[in-house]
């Protein structure tokens, strides 16, 4: 019985997990995470932790951006990513997200997501690799710049 009871108890968690976490379809992926930015005053995907920044990010990636967030805080600065990446910009209300994948070998994909933010066309793309726990965002492409040129020292 308690084996039983156990087995629930692990199932409802592991359904409850996000499911960017779990999937392992790269459009699912990133369609999983425009729909936490769907309707009026959505609040923004957690990137406080280092664990919660490695449910979407690689952990090169993740690593990168929870530093960056840290010194800046210790500076008291803005952090360099001081936007939300998915939407590139600070402010949003999405509609109508349209995510197309190319995969490549397997290991890595590209995806791009189309999406209007307060009525405006808006681009993302994303380099994804097959990580262990799924597939993980390695960086973050938009209309002027990518999530890792942020942190590249000036040329």
């Amino acid at each position: 019985m308690k084996f039983r009871w156990f087995a629930v108890c692990a199932a409802i968690l592991f359904l409850s997990l996000p499911a960017t976490a779990q999937d392992n379809d790269a459009k699912t992926f990133i369609e999983n995470i425009y729909k936490q930015y769907l309707g009026k005053n959505t609040p923004s995907i957690d990137f406080s932790s280092r664990a919660g920044l490695e449910v979407y990010f690689t952990p090169s990636l993740a690593e990168l951006i929870y530093n960056d967030a840290k010194e800046a805080e210790k500076q008291q600065e803005a952090p360099l990513l001081d936007g939300d990446p998915f939407v590139d910009a600070q402010d949003w209300e999405i509609t109508e997200p349209v995510v197309t994948v190319q995969t490549g070998d397997g290991k890595g994909a590209t995806a791009t997501a189309a999406f209007k933010n307060f009525g405006e066309a808006v681009t993302v793309r994303y380099i994804l690799v097959m990580t262990p726990k799924g597939w993980r965002i390695d960086n973050v492409i938009w209309k002027e710049g990518d999530l890792r040129g942020l942190y590249q020292p000036p040329k």
